[in-house]
């Protein structure tokens, strides 16, 4: 009898696995995954765009006069005039973007992407050497990066997803800060990481929520009149939550 039991056990268990497996992959699992057990339709590609909201984070940067000697007139300032720290908290603002991606069978499903972003914050106040001073200015930068995710199927119309993109960021400095005017930008490499979930609305359209880091290279921003450069004291970052929608094709 404990034997008859034993193998009853055993055959029920595969049975429930069997079951399980089934209805688990059971019809479309989700609009825009290239594994042919997760969706019978194969799409090639897709167009997406989102928007959400950026912190900006936090800025440190150094500041240095072009003349100081001249600039002071013989005066001693009480601190040095060529390693002036500057720093400022970006407001929370928002961002934009959008592109052209690929699905692959590559490590059992994943996306490769071509996007364009936009970030907009302001700065409202900053601190000059420890000395608080009116500023009004805004921070904008623009990214074209290449990104890899890698899908994760979590339920029947819900897929996570992670990874992240290495591109180019161009950063605007525009406004003032305590009066003196800005209008500089500057560029380099810029590297992010993403991390989402996505759900399933027709076999074509999915909505997703995601997680972005953005990191961009060290920039410097000169005055309007030439005489003063701050430069970041390291690579700023950036959080950001996005919602958007994708549409295969």
């Amino acid at each position: 009898m404990e034997k008859l039991n034993i193998k009853f056990l055993k055959v029920a268990t595969l049975a429930m696995a069997v079951a399980f497996t089934s209805t688990a992959f059971a019809g479309p699992f989700r609009m825009n995954s290239k594994a042919p057990v997760h969706q019978p339709k194969q799409f090639k590609g897709y167009v997406f765009g989102y928007g959400g909201i950026d912190t900006g984070a936090h800025w440190d940067t150094t500041g240095a006069f072009d003349s100081a000697q001249s600039y002071y007139d013989g005066y001693q300032p009480p601190f040095d005039p060529q390693a002036i720290p500057v720093d400022w908290e970006m407001q929370n603002d928002w961002t934009a973007g959008g592109g052209i991606g690929v699905y692959s069978a590559l490590l059992g499903g994943s996306r490769f992407e071509l996007e364009g972003s936009y970030i907009s914050n302001e700065v409202g106040d900053l601190t000059y050497a420890n000395f608080a001073l009116p500023a009004n200015f805004d921070v904008k930068t623009k990214t074209v990066m290449f990104n890899m995710l890698k899908e994760v199927p979590i339920a029947k119309r819900a897929t996570g997803y992670f990874g992240g993109g290495v591109g180019y960021g161009w950063t605007r400095m525009e406004g003032d800060i305590d009066t003196i005017l800005y209008s500089d930008e500057d560029a380099g490499f810029a590297w992010q990481l993403i991390a989402g979930v996505d759900f399933s609305v027709t076999e074509r359209l999915a909505l997703f929520m995601q997680y972005r880091y953005l990191v961009l290279s060290d920039m410097e921003f000169v005055t309007d009149f030439g005489d003063f450069t701050h430069t970041t004291d390291e690579n700023p970052g950036s959080h950001a939550i996005q919602f958007g929608a994708r549409v295969s094709f």
